[in-house]
């Protein structure tokens, strides 16, 4: 007996999986066994559709946020720094060497 919850996969073998679970399509899904693109007939259904059509899966493929940008290091004070260092260096020696 088919419940609700029993759909139809299109194996990349192209052999037909089914009936299994939302559960068992999702845990697919997270395998790489499945993804967006892969044939699905839904409970009911005689049709095929891609799973990222299916409301139930929206999740499945929805955009991740991008991650955070990465800090940018303090390379700039730094750099100033030695800049300045080696600039007072310079003048510390043209004052020696003129005495």
């Amino acid at each position: 007996m088919i419940t609700p919850l029993d759909y139809h996969v299109m194996g990349e073998d192209g052999q037909e999986y089914g009936p299994v679970s939302a559960e068992r399509i999702r845990a697919w899904v997270t395998e790489q066994r499945l993804e967006r693109k892969s044939p699905v007939k839904p409970p009911g259904s005689r049709d095929w559709v891609f799973l990222e059509s299916l409301p139930e899966f929206a999740d499945l493929f929805a955009p991740h946020a991008p991650p955070p940008p990465k800090r940018q290091s303090q390379k700039w004070p730094v750099a100033i720094l030695i800049i300045l260092a080696v600039g007072l260096i310079l003048l510390v020696l043209k004052e020696i060497k003129y005495h």
